[in-house]
């Protein structure tokens, strides 16, 4: 019951945002394609989440302002997003993506990985990986 919660709070926290100045658009632009799910860590707990323990794939896919959430391939979010800069609770300021009405996430796109950092604490730490 936990993990299921734990695994809510990640999804329902990737939907993130709040707001502060702007960036590029080549941050927005690195963002585009499909990315699939590959772990979460944190939470209370310091769980770790994967598609094999929560027994479901996650997807998401970016393209300039919209984010669509996939669960096992069904649709089950959409939203607008902008990227800010903002002050990071992991320090200094971070890119985020904003969703208004939700916490900000940071992010950094290493290689075909992409890194969602929830900012608030107990949150979690998510890795996607680039469907090519």
């Amino acid at each position: 019951m936990i993990k299921k919660i734990a695994f809510l709070l990640v999804f329902f926290q990737l939907l993130s945002c709040s707001s502060s100045s702007t960036t590029g658009a080549s941050s927005e632009n690195s963002l585009n394609g499909k990315w699939n799910w590959v772990s979460s860590t944190g939470g209370f707990i310091g769980s770790t989440l994967t598609p094999a323990s929560e027994k479901k794939t996650m997807t998401i896919e970016i393209s300039n302002s919209a984010i669509k959430r996939y669960e096992n391939g069904k649709l089950l979010s959409e939203n607008t997003f902008e990227i800010k800069t903002q002050n990071s609770i992991y320090g200094d300021n971070k890119k985020m993506i904003v969703i208004e009405d939700r916490p900000s996430q940071s992010f950094e796109i290493k290689d075909n990985k992409l890194f969602l950092n929830d900012e608030c604490h107990d949150c979690y730490q998510s890795e996607y990986v680039r469907i090519k």
